[in-house]
This record gives C-alpha cells, structure tokens and sequence, in this order.
C-alpha cells in the first residue's frame, strides 16, 4: 500500500465514522472493506480484489482511531480560521479531508506541507463537490499561513540560508482601448 492509497482508505474510513454515534465508531471500523483499489472509481468485473494484509488494516484502524481521539483539537484549529463555516455547517466530505490533513501536518511531520495540500486536494476533487478542492485549499492555507503552491503572497517566509525575506506582488493594469473612447488624433 502506497501513502496516496493509505490516505484513501484513511478518508473512507474517517468518513464513515461521522455517522454513527461515539459508541459506535469502533465497530463501524471494523465493517470497512479493505480491498485495494485501482485507479478508476472502480475494480473491472474480471479481476479478483486484492485485500489488504492484517497488518495494514490494523495500522489503518488505529491511525484513524488517533485522528478520532484529536477530533476536538482538529474542529477548534479549523473553526478558528473558518468565518461562518464551522465544522458543523461544512460538508461531510470537505470536512473529513480537513481533518485528515491537519491531523497530517501536526501530527505526521516526515511529509512535507506541499505533499499535504495536494493530496488533500485531489481527495477533496476526487470526492467532493465542484468547489471542494479550493475550499479545502484555502482553510488548509489560512490554518498554516502558507498555499498549496508555496507561501501565500506577501508574507514572509525564510529562505534556505536561514534570514526571513519579504515575499510581494504587484498588481499591473493594461492599458486596453475602450471600443467606445474617443481616437487620439
């Protein structure tokens, strides 16, 4: 199992816990197919599913359980930055991919915080509705102060030798002709 396909799984089942009340998170867990999956939506009718080993369910279930037990941490941070969307208004999806992700940053240093975002994103496409990636994009870039695609402009961020340097951009106007503005003669 790859870490794109751990995240999926990870997803699925920390979605499927949202339904069920605290008592029944754990058996909810345990009725989780665990079939490898292919890279369409979908296995071929042909080919027999691949299941993963005892161990990587047992690993997948407890990080989830992990994540389950930092739930409250996880809503504050993002309700701390998510003007009149709080975690009980947002989508069930959008919501488990933030949660995923941020337990991902804080939690799970060795991956770097750009692989997060676009991972996040692409499950968030992946599953989501039309607006989803970009949503979760931009809490994730307001919880941590950076954008999927480096730091957010004009901030400042600290360069490999160490000193902080002042990020800017500049915003330039054409000068395109008005159809309806008089010729300069």
């Amino acid at each position: 199992m790859n870490k794109r396909e751990e995240r999926d799984h990870k997803f699925k089942l920390l979605f499927s816990t949202l339904f069920y009340p605290e008592e029944g998170k754990q058996e909810q867990l345990s009725h989780y197919s665990y079939s490898k999956e292919e890279d369409e939506d979908f296995l071929l009718p042909e080919k027999e599913e691949e299941h993963l080993s005892e161990e990587e369910e047992a690993f997948l279930s407890q990080e989830v359980m992990k994540i389950l037990e930092r739930l409250p941490h996880l809503d504050e941070r993002i309700n701390a930055v998510t003007e009149g969307w709080t975690t009980s208004r947002m989508s069930k999806t959008d919501l488990t991919v933030l949660r995923l992700a941020l337990y991902e940053l804080e939690y799970q240093e060795e991956t770097p915080d750009k692989v997060v975002f676009n991972e996040a994103v692409e499950i968030a496409k992946k599953y989501g509705g039309a607006d989803s990636g970009s949503f979760v994009n931009g809490v994730l870039a307001r919880i941590t102060g950076k954008q999927g695609e480096g730091e957010e402009k004009g901030k400042s961020s600290k360069s490999k030798s160490g000193k902080v340097e002042k990020k800017s951009f500049h915003i330039v106007k054409s000068k395109a002709k008005d159809s309806k503005a008089p010729k300069r003669g």
